[in-house]
């Protein structure tokens, strides 16, 4: 039986795709730096901010590149107007856990400004706790969120999953010891490293519900 349910925010939870792309432009705007619009894919979401911004634009210098990423802050983690999206399934299914008195965790690599933005504009009220890349002050890894996850509330690694559209988000949960589940609608063109990482995938949010029923059958 799985009790603990540890997301992936970007990519998993919430496709922030067209808000993240749309902030960059205004953000190279604002800094009069002018880009090859047709780089503004969600293709380059993932990586820390200023190596999306050399996916963006490559032959950008260091000094703008910090300001860029400044100017991004500036409007992504205060937008009032966020245009994120669920991905399909994914608030029915948390309901669906928490009513089965499950423990929901979230492990981002987002700071913690934009993430709690987040959490209170969707109303994502359902989680035991919130892992941010800055919960401690410092930059932390997914693999030692999900360790101090794991401590602090006393779970059981047997019956606790991470799931995660990224190989990294699989790999750290290997890397803890727990089930590593791949979330195939996320993010990234390429899925093989996200297959290849993981101890199962799911196609949909609904396929979470029927892990265990998966796993009993391979």
């Amino acid at each position: 039986m799985y009790h603990n349910y540890i997301f992936d925010l970007d990519g998993t939870i919430i496709n922030s795709s067209k808000e993240v792309l749309l902030c960059f432009e205004k953000a190279f705007e604002k800094a009069n730096y002018k880009i090859d619009k047709s780089r503004l894919t969600p293709n380059v979401i993932g990586p820390p901010l200023n190596e999306i911004i050399k996916l963006i634009a490559p032959d950008i210098q260091e000094t703008d590149v910090n300001i860029v990423v400044e100017y991004f802050r500036e409007l992504y983690d205060f937008e009032e107007n966020d245009i994120s999206e669920f991905y399909q399934g994914i608030p029915e299914v948390l309901t669906i856990l928490k009513n089965r008195n499950k423990k929901l965790f979230i492990a981002t690599y987002k700071p913690e400004k934009p993430t709690m933005r987040i959490i209170k504009q969707f109303k994502l009220d359902k989680f035991d706790d919130i892992y941010t890349i800055d919960k401690f002050g410092k930059h932390i890894t997914k693999t030692e969120m999900i360790n101090d996850i794991i401590e602090k509330y006393s779970l059981n690694k047997s019956e606790t999953m991470m799931i995660g559209d990224a190989p990294s988000d699989v790999i750290c949960a290997k890397e803890a010891g727990v089930l590593a589940v791949g979330a195939l609608w996320g993010y990234g063109e390429n899925k093989e490293p996200l297959i290849k990482n993981s101890d199962i995938v799911i196609n949909s949010a609904n396929e979470i519900l029927e892990i265990k029923e998966r796993l009993a059958n391979v």
